[in-house]
């Protein structure tokens, strides 16, 4: 995918008669099927350390929460940059402007002999954009292009309790789980040359869930495994296209991850994990999509990613530099704006007690199956503590 930070498809409205085009139902980043990496070290390695990755991979599997003795913890900082190429040239033209800063993820746990205990708070996916440009309009048969706006915002946050707890005659093993509650929220509104088109609003609650298993297999070697349930979300329209409020629901992706870490000495430590998002199982009964009676199915088939990292601490154990890669594998999504692979790197310092992370990760999209649409540049920054 990217695994990860994905740009999904947010198709919004078909326009009617007036500004009518298909453009904007290939932008934006669908909220119900959470495509973003985290943290820092999620993306420097392309989510190679999903299911092994500490702390900092709780969310995927609580049981690597177990991975740290004592008191433990991170934030993190994210900043988006896209380019997009699919955009008409000539007189239809447009500009988007995407994203921005968001406090992607923090988690913080203690572990008191075999057991630990935590919270966690993650935004997998988020949309702020904007698009301008120039947009057909139909006056008395005739085609004239007018200044249009359109601002499509989304997210989706997790609340959620972690516990943990160390497992064998030697704690060789852990299992681990996470609970709590999932919001999401998502606006639309469309402006042609100063007249609001049409507007929507909708936002809801549920319930979260997650599992997962932590095995050393030996001092240097490490598996994981990792699921986290769909949510089913209550959804109400404040203000839908003009009409009364509906309430509806909406389901969220379900994840499953596996993978290992390698570390055969001090210098090294090797990642690789495969991730499932259940991308053919999300689907909403209120969008913003206004087709098919607001109710739509995403995807028709799942999006699996493998992704491989590396880890080299240097410097007397004061710093770690890391480099990962992904790519989705399995069946083609034909529709939407798909991860395809991502790259990144980055490093950490690490203190006595503290650590500052950062991370920089490409990653190429494809539309409509075409490869290199989108590119999307993130940059991380993760402050951490281990007491």
């Amino acid at each position: 995918m990217r695994y990860a930070i994905l740009i999904l498809v947010f198709a919004v409205l078909a326009f009617g008669t007036a500004c009518a085009d298909d453009t904007r139902t290939s932008i934006g980043d669908t909220p119900r099927t959470y495509s973003h990496y985290l943290n820092s070290q999620q993306a420097a390695l392309c989510g190679a350390s999903a299911a092994t990755g500490g702390a900092s991979a709780c969310f995927y599997n609580p049981a690597a929460a177990s991975r740290h003795e004592g008191i433990s913890g991170q934030a993190t900082l994210r900043f988006n940059v896209k380019s997009r190429d699919y955009f008409p040239d000539g007189d239809e033209r447009y500009e988007s402007s995407d994203d921005g800063f968001l406090f992607s993820h923090a988690v913080a746990v203690k572990s008191n002999e075999s057991l630990t205990l935590g919270f966690g708070y993650a935004c997998p996916s988020y949309r702020r954009l904007e698009l301008t440009g120039m947009r057909p309009v139909v006056e008395d048969t005739l085609t004239v292009y007018k200044q249009y706006k359109g601002t499509f915002t989304g997210s989706l946050r997790f609340f959620e309790a972690v516990i943990a707890s160390r497992i064998g005659d030697s704690e060789q093993g852990a299992l681990g789980v996470s609970a709590g509650v999932v919001s999401l929220g998502e606006s639309v509104r469309d402006e042609c040359v100063g007249d609001v088109l049409e507007k929507a609003r909708v936002r809801g609650m549920g319930f979260t869930a997650a599992a997962g298993f932590l095995f050393n297999a030996t001092e240097s070697l490490t598996f994981g495994l990792g699921y986290r349930w769909g949510s089913e979300i209550k959804v109400q329209s404040d203000d839908w296209y003009g009409e009364d409020r509906r309430d509806e629901t909406s389901k969220t992706q379900a994840t499953a991850v596996a993978g290992m870490t390698y570390g055969p000495s001090d210098l090294f430590s090797f990642h690789a994990s495969y991730v499932r998002n259940g991308w053919d199982k999300v689907n909403s009964t209120l969008s913003a999509y206004k087709e098919n009676d607001g109710a739509r199915n995403e995807y028709d088939v799942p999006l699996s990613t493998a992704a491989f990292g590396v880890e080299s601490t240097i410097l007397d154990g004061k710093l770690t530099l890391r480099a990962g890669y992904s790519v989705a594998v399995g069946d083609d999504i034909e529709h939407g704006i798909v991860p395809e692979s991502s790259v990144g790197f980055g490093g950490a310092w690490n203190f006595e007690e503290y650590v500052v992370e950062a991370a920089f990760v490409r990653e190429q999209f494809s539309e409509g199956g075409e490869t290199a649409q989108v590119t999307n540049y993130g940059f991380y920054t993760s402050v951490g503590y281990v007491f």
